[in-house]
């Protein structure tokens, strides 16, 4: 399992452990509860005893399997994924690359948030904010801002996600936008507490944002695909638009993402 991506970002993988595993946890809560009231009834001498045995059952129980959730979707993020080897050569649009288009095409680094703020009133940037294409993750290290540009090349992957989950008869999802622009200040702190992060990042430009590939928001009420075809059609668009010579993807195995430039 990806311990550095669980480490990294466990906001996201306790959410993902939440999310998917509900259902069982409320199923094996319910279980021991069941048992626990059983075994009060037979040994009432002893209840005292039963409930506490039955609180601990039920904590070792729901962290068994927010455990067990948590490695079966980060694996989708884990050295140990074979998969992972095709992804990594389709996507392998690498620092240097990146980092000439964000600078040709985005705006000069900012210092830190409230310098954001002159930047954003000046109108260089666009807000991003949830909608029908995409789904923004709470962000500790950077700000839901991008270019004109970068800001439509991601509406439009999110679009032709949803198109192509629709033409293969799966269940409508959005894609998870976990990382935008981000500010000096933001990067210096990013690199403390993660050591796959970059002083020199695409980031700083606002014209660069990082998609999950293990995170997916279904809409309504329709019910969860699987994660591998998700991830496949989502690389699918991606690889389509990268043709296009539209933007550049790198492939991050410990974020667990598409690090994403534009290139106009």
């Amino acid at each position: 399992m990806n311990v550095n991506w669980i480490l990294s970002n466990l906001k996201d993988a306790l959410f993902l452990a939440c999310d998917y595993g509900l259902k069982e946890m409320c199923v094996t809560t319910a279980v021991v509860v069941l048992v626990v009231v059983v075994a009060v009834k037979l040994f009432p001498k002893y209840k005292k005893v039963i409930r506490r045995i039955g609180v601990l059952l039920t904590l070792l129980a729901v962290f068994a399997v927010g455990a067990i959730r948590i490695y079966q979707r980060t694996m989708m993020g884990s050295d140990q994924n074979p998969k992972h080897d095709k992804y990594s050569v389709m996507f392998n649009d690498v620092q240097k690359t990146q980092i000439a288009a964000a600078k040709k095409y985005g705006i000069s680094p900012i210092k830190d948030r409230a310098a954001a703020q002159e930047a954003i009133k000046s109108g260089a940037l666009v807000e991003l904010s949830d909608c029908s294409d995409y789904k923004l993750a709470r962000m500790g290290y950077s700000l839901p801002y991008l270019t004109a540009n970068a800001a439509e090349i991601l509406e439009k992957i999110g679009s032709n996600f949803r198109d192509s989950l629709s033409a293969r008869g799966i269940c409508e999802h959005k894609i998870v936008v976990t990382s935008v622009l981000r500010t000096d200040a933001d990067v210096e702190k990013l690199m403390k507490n993660n050591t796959v992060a970059v002083k020199n990042s695409a980031h700083r430009h606002a014209t660069t944002f990082d998609i999950s590939y293990i995170r997916y928001e279904p809409v309504g009420l329709g019910l969860r695909s699987d994660i591998g075809t998700l991830k496949s059609v989502l690389a699918g668009v991606l690889d389509d638009l990268r043709e296009e010579e539209l933007c550049y993807v790198k492939y991050e195995i410990n974020q667990a993402c598409f690090h994403i430039t534009v290139r106009k």
